[in-house]
């Protein structure tokens, strides 16, 4: 990722040439745009000028596999080898967790699931919905969060041998 892609003032990463080239911007928390922040200065003192907000002594980004292999060292060292995840479970984490917390407010859940796969990059809420599809026990409690509004939108239909 550029630094030009790299909004600290506002706080939004702008993501384009990924999976499916789609253009995407990622708002990030408070305290994540402080820590790049704080970064960026650090940084900018031993690399000036950089092209790449995490750039390598080469002055290139870093590749997937680098941060693949940085990621499994970096769980082993706090979790030991038993358990050896892969960086895109965190992805699977933020989907379900961010569904998780969410409650009915004025907002409402579709709106949420919406921004949600938004900012995951994805063209289809369908392409959201699946991480929570594969948690077992979760299609229970998405129908539970959502079949309230869906019966209101479409009431039963009565059956015809009545």
């Amino acid at each position: 990722m550029k630094r030009s892609e790299v909004d600290l003032v506002h706080g939004v990463l702008n993501i384009h040439e990924t999976k499916g080239y789609a253009q995407h911007y990622v708002a990030l928390h408070d305290s994540m745009t402080d820590l790049l922040k704080q970064y960026d200065r650090e940084v900018e003192k031993i690399y000036p000028g950089r092209t790449y907000f995490f750039e390598n002594a080469m002055g290139n980004g870093y590749s997937r596999q680098w941060v693949v292999y940085i990621f499994r060292k970096l769980w082993e060292k706090a979790n030991g080898k038993n358990n050896r995840p892969v960086a895109y479970e965190l992805r699977h984490h933020y989907a379900v967790e961010n569904i998780n917390r969410w409650e009915e407010d004025a907002f409402g859940f579709s709106e949420k699931l919406l921004y949600l796969s938004k900012s995951m990059g994805h063209s289809e809420i369908n392409a959201t919905l699946y991480y929570y599809s594969i948690v077992p026990g979760m299609s229970d409690i998405l129908r539970e969060k959502t079949e309230t509004g869906f019966n209101e939108i479409i009431p039963e239909v009565p059956d015809e041998k009545e």
